[in-house]
């Protein structure tokens, strides 16, 4: 348990620092926070959308991280972290979290991960999907690490709590965001870029 929560750790002051150095000196226009505002709406109502609702509040919601993956890629981290920062503060009011210390895991820590989907660069498909498997799996663990944490009780007698954890998160959050991954791969990024810039 002691190192579940040295990695919980490590993963929080991580991508909390690099989401720092991302937006600083960031200046915000009113096309930026509109397009911030609109995906925050639809990222929301994706995520009430649970196609495999499991207890405790987690599942599979109809790829809610999708909005927040094509809002980086098409108009920079930058927005979509602040996008992320938005939707994770609407999730504490829709659904409250059972710990406080949930907060820069399942909230925060999660949403603001999959706000790096433009790692590897926007130039070619692959590396989006790179980008995006990343962001995903670090997203995903952010829960992981949450579920072992504090719901590790919830495990069945003999079980280890991060197995129960990695298989809860992974067979819901995991396969929403492998079927945002897909979808990312098969939408034509660059048209849309174009359309939506016009």
């Amino acid at each position: 348990m002691d190192f579940v929560i040295v990695l919980a750790v490590l993963f929080s002051v991580t991508i909390f620092i690099a989401s720092i150095i991302k937006l600083k000196g960031v200046k915000l226009e009113a096309k930026s926070i509109a397009r911030i505002g609109i995906v925050s709406a639809i990222t929301i109502v994706l995520y009430m959308i649970k196609l495999v609702p499991f207890p405790q509040g987690g599942g599979c919601s109809l790829l809610s991280i999708l909005p927040i993956m094509i809002l980086s890629i098409l108009f920079g981290m930058e927005e979509g972290i602040l996008c992320a920062i938005v939707v994770a503060s609407i999730k504490i009011i829709i659904q409250p979290p059972y710990y406080p210390l949930q907060l820069p895991l399942d909230y925060y820590g999660a949403m603001m991960a999959v706000a790096f989907t433009p790692l590897f660069g926007v130039d070619t498909k692959s590396k989006i999907i790179k980008g995006a498997i990343v962001a995903s799996l670090v997203s995903t663990f952010f829960s992981v690490f949450s579920g072992t944490i504090f719901f590790g009780q919830f495990a069945p007698e003999g079980m280890n709590p991060f197995i129960y954890s990695l298989m809860y998160n992974f067979l819901g959050y995991g396969v929403e965001a492998s079927l945002s991954i897909v979808a990312l791969s098969l939408l034509p990024l660059n048209k849309l870029k174009k359309a939506l810039v016009k």
